[in-house]
C-alpha cells in the first residue's frame, strides 16, 4: 500500500502503538472527532485551504477517486467535480458541496483498529490518531500533529 496525503499513511502494525510525541502549532481550530459531521461545508470559492480539505481529499484517494498529487488542501472546481462523482456514487445529491451528508457518509467508514481510527477506503486505509482531547491527529514527515480546519500545517500542501 502506497503513502497517502504524502504521510498520512500508516503500516498496519502500528494499530497496537501509540504515536510519537506531537508537536501542536498554536494557531487554528483543531479538527476534533467529535465535531466532524458538523463541519464547515465545504464549498467552491468559499472555503479556505486548509487541513480538513487536505483530509477530504485524502478520503477521495482513498476511495480511488483522485491521485496522491491531487491532496492540495484547495476546496477548487476539479475537486468539487470529483467529490460530485463520489456523492452519486454513495447515494447522495451531487451537488459538489461536502457538508454533513457527505461528511457522515465517510464517517460510517471510520472504524477502531487497535487505537487508531481507520477511514476503511475503497482502495487504500487512511489511518488517523484520535488524541485524549478527541482532536485528529495524522503523521505528517514523521511526527504527529493536530489537524486544523482553518489553515494548512500539512507538508503536502505547503
Amino acid at each position: 500500500m502506497g503513502a497517502a496525503l504524502g504521510v498520512l499513511l500508516l503500516a498496519a502494525t502500528c494499530a497496537g502503538s501509540g504515536p510519537p510525541p506531537s508537536r501542536f502549532p498554536a494557531r487554528g481550530d483543531v479538527l476534533r472527532a467529535a465535531g466532524l459531521r458538523a463541519s464547515a461545508q465545504l464549498v467552491v470559492g468559499r472555503t479556505r485551504r486548509s487541513d480538513l480539505v487536505g483530509l477530504w481529499q485524502s478520503v477521495l484517494w482513498a476511495d480511488g477517486y483522485s491521485d496522491r498529487s491531487g491532496v492540495t488542501c484547495s476546496y477548487d472546481r476539479a475537486v468539487a467535480a470529483v467529490t460530485q462523482v463520489w456523492q452519486s456514487n454513495h447515494r447522495l445529491a451531487p451537488d459538489g458541496i461536502v457538508g454533513p451528508a457527505t461528511w457522515g457518509a465517510a464517517l460510517a467508514r471510520l472504524v477502531p483498529v487497535g487505537r487508531w481510527t481507520v477511514y476503511q477506503g475503497e482502495r487504500h486505509d487512511l489511518p488517523l490518531w484520535v488524541d485524549r482531547g478527541g482532536a485528529y491527529e495524522v503523521d505528517d514527515e514523521g511526527a504527529f500533529h493536530r489537524l486544523y480546519t482553518d489553515t494548512v500545517t500539512l507538508a503536502l500542501c505547503r
